[in-house]
């Protein structure tokens, strides 16, 4: 593009052409048409087609640069000390001038030849003040030349009798060319040096580390920053190998492949780990490129590189907080699913198989609910140290949540290999735990499924591991369990079952049914015990042992528990109001409620306001394993309980763990003689002394006794002879109705054998 600034040789160029040949065919115009009008003769037709010529380029040579480059006043001519040198320059052009073509001290200097001064003006102009000066210098002297010629003296005056000024034209012509061409290389130049100098600037500068080596890969510069990177001064390194930094970790393919790529394309580009003056490993993120003269041999090369170590250390801690456990520092369930991908990539191609293990802390929560979470995560440190130990080098362990890990068993062999490290696992966890002055127990529930036998997907393969774990989890824990199809049958209709138990909940499918609980000594009905039965509108009758674990599970438990209190609470209302004023209805309390109800109470408490109920009117039935599961949460509960006048009957009593240290703990009322003490009492005496002994020490603690699962008469007479309170049973009455409730005491029924 063309610049009126006339910055570069193409500027000139173009403007010298467009003159020329604009010029020329002006000028042929003209001479022709003075030639054909007889204005001009043949004598003196080339002459003046020469002289018009020249004269016409001359006055573009000379005066359109000038106008072109003084469009834009010059910059800094009159700042400082600057002022003096643009005075001067411009006063001694202007007495040169008049010295050299108007003969001004003639006679002094006439002796001196002055063809030669111009040329010292013109350098001056175009060294110090580029194409202003030396088109202000070409337009002085131009217009006192002209002068002069008018006048006929000075140095071209004679010019025009001798060559009608065509030496004139000519030598200005040259000179502003000349003039002009000198202005462009002394741009250039000094274009050039400061390049070089922000190029050196940018070097020394510059926080990326340089370093130049030549043709035979030795170093023949660097940059501050190389030694800010590497600790190697530039004395210590030039001439020397750029394999001084060489800390060996990359072998000879590496370098091979990478000067492969230097000499095919010219440059390289790549991480490469080097070594500091001080020994230190770092990683740099390196650039290589080539330096070709202008025969297109290579004369070097130019290495840029950057120091990536802290860099590399920020992704590699956020890499390991994305796929590490920060506590176990175990793969997490992210790393786990992408370790089980390539798993299952590597057992294709080679056709093997591999087991994954799904390992489930029992009662985890409950020892970091209890303990405080500093001990829970001691807990997990060990566990992980444990299972590490025990699973050396066999696969990977990693720990998909709080209370979970899992193990990609990479050859597990036969079934029973397999078999002797799951039991391997349950001896190694159930050892006790040293928590600080705490000692506490733990067991695990494990499943286990194949690949590719059980599931041939990262997603099915989890879902039959888990399937596994839940059925030792309900199995009773502390056990494993393989995969089965007939687990996952049993998942889907668990799932039905759980979407159909949300609705019955809102479709009013749940119904409340009551035990009678009977008086030994009158036989007359005393109590009642609430249970929940699910009328679902295409299976029917479902009992509690099939959904309340599900409700357990999904949560549902509390909104159902709410609703059976309510239940119950009118019927005792009811039954008070019309039949018998201390009659008490049970409801049986799961686990999980008391997890989820210690600050419900006061709700319970004020709607038996409502009704105009006293706390004694409804007693809470909770299981040993219910204390023994959620000891803080009861008790806490339990006191709550006993300030408002409910009472508490322990259930299922003689089948869980040590009832007599939380008989003494725990505020209890009631305890209830399981059935299976109760049913062979008239043909193992053993039970008949159990069960004697039992209400003995509940007497004597002032408990009162109700023995569930009566069902003959003998049972009946047995346990009222060693002193029994209460029983209810299948003998006196299945679960029923409200409204069948509320017939017995309208018939005024009594349950006694008939001889009494």
């Amino acid at each position: 593009d063309f610049e009126q600034a006339l910055r570069s040789l193409s500027d000139y160029f173009w403007l010298a052409l467009a003159a020329i040949l604009s010029i020329s065919i002006g000028i042929v115009i003209c001479i022709i048409g003075l030639f054909l009008i007889n204005e001009l003769s043949s004598q003196v037709f080339t002459f003046s087609l020469l002289l018009w010529w020249i004269a016409n380029l001359l006055g573009i040579a000379i005066f359109t640069p000038f106008f072109l480059i003084w469009r834009k006043l010059p910059e800094r001519w009159f700042e400082g000390y600057r002022t003096i040198e643009t005075l001067a320059f411009i006063g001694l052009t202007f007495l040169v001038g008049q010295i050299v073509f108007l003969e001004w001290f003639y006679q002094e200097l006439g002796f001196i030849a002055r063809g030669y001064w111009l040329i010292v003006f013109v350098t001056w102009g175009a060294i110090r003040f580029g194409h202003h000066g030396i088109t202000l210098v070409i337009a002085i002297t131009f217009v006192q030349a002209m002068i002069g010629v008018a006048q006929g003296i000075g140095f071209f005056g004679s010019d025009l009798q001798e060559s009608g000024l065509i030496n004139m034209q000519l030598a200005f012509l040259v000179v502003s060319v000349n003039g002009l061409l000198l202005t462009l290389v002394i741009y250039e130049l000094r274009k050039s040096q400061e390049n070089m100098k922000l190029a050196s600037l940018v070097y020394q500068t510059s926080s990326e580390a340089m370093m130049v080596t030549d043709a035979n890969k030795c170093i023949i510069s660097v940059n501050p920053a190389f030694t800010d990177v590497t600790g190697y001064q530039p004395d210590e390194v030039i001439g020397k190998n750029p394999k001084i930094l060489s800390a060996g970790l990359h072998d000879k393919e590496f370098y091979r492949t990478m000067w492969q790529s230097i000499y095919a394309t010219g440059k390289w580009q790549g991480e490469i780990q080097n070594r500091r003056k001080n020994g230190e490993l770092f990683t740099e993120i390196l650039s290589i490129n080539t330096i070709l003269n202008q025969d297109g041999i290579i004369q070097g090369w130019v290495g840029l590189f950057s120091d990536i170590s802290e860099k590399k250390k920020k992704e590699e801690l956020i890499w390991r907080q994305a796929n590490y456990d920060p506590l176990t520092e175990l793969p997490n369930r992210r790393m786990i699913y992408d370790r089980l991908n390539e798993e299952i990539r590597k057992c294709k191609l080679e056709h093997k198989q591999f087991a994954l293990i799904l390992i489930n802390l029992d009662r985890f929560r409950e020892v970091n609910d209890t303990l405080g979470h500093q001990y829970g995560d001691q807990l997990l440190k060990e566990v992980t140290r444990r299972l590490l130990s025990l699973l050396d080098g066999k696969g990977i362990l990693g720990r998909l949540s709080s209370d979970e890990f899992v193990f990609i068993f990479n050859d597990p062999g036969e079934v029973t290999h397999a078999s002797y490290c799951l039991n391997s696992i349950l001896e190694k966890l159930a050892v006790p735990y040293h928590l600080g002055n705490e000692i506490t127990h733990l067991t695990a529930s494990i499943g286990i499924a194949f690949f590719p036998l059980d599931a041939d997907s990262v997603t099915t393969l989890l879902k039959c591991v888990d399937h596994a774990m839940h059925t030792a989890k309900r199995e009773g824990k502390n056990c494993f369990y393989y995969y089965t199809h007939r687990m996952q049958e049993d998942a889907n209709t668990r799932m039905r079952l759980a979407n159909d138990l949300r609705c019955a909940v809102v479709n009013e499918e749940l119904i409340v049914h009551y035990q009678p609980i009977i008086d030994l000594l009158t036989g007359d009905i005393r109590k009642a015990e609430a249970l929940i039965r699910w009328q679902h509108p295409k299976i029917g009758i479902i009992s509690p042992d099939k959904f309340i674990p599900i409700a357990e599970e999904t949560g549902l438990i509390i909104e159902i528990g709410d609703w059976v209190f309510y239940q119950a609470a009118a019927q005792t209302r009811h039954c008070r109001t019309n039949y018998n004023s201390e009659f008490q209805i049970s409801i049986n309390k799961s686990p999980f409620q008391f997890k989820a109800d210690e600050n419900k109470c006061h709700v319970w408490f004020e709607y038996l306001k409502e009704l105009g109920l006293p706390g004694a009117s409804i007693v809470i039935e909770i299981t040993e394993n219910s204390l023994m599961e959620t000891k803080n949460s009861v008790n806490n509960y339990l006191l709550k309980l006993r300030d408002n006048g409910m009472q508490v009957a322990l259930d299922d009593f003689g089948t869980g763990y040590s009832s007599l240290a939380y008989l003494k703990k725990f505020d209890i009322d009631y305890i209830k003689i399981d059935k299976s003490f109760v049913q062979n009492l008239g043909s193992d005496p053993d039970d008949l002394t159990l069960c004697e002994a039992i209400i003995v020490m509940a007497h004597k603690l002032d408990l009162i006794v109700i023995a569930e699962g009566i069902e003959t008469w003998e049972q009946f007479r047995l346990l009222k002879d060693i002193g029994c309170d209460f029983g209810q049973g299948y003998l006196f009455s299945k679960p029923v109705s409200a409204h069948e409730l509320n017939k017995f005491f309208e018939e005024n029924i009594t349950f006694l054998p008939k001889e009494c």
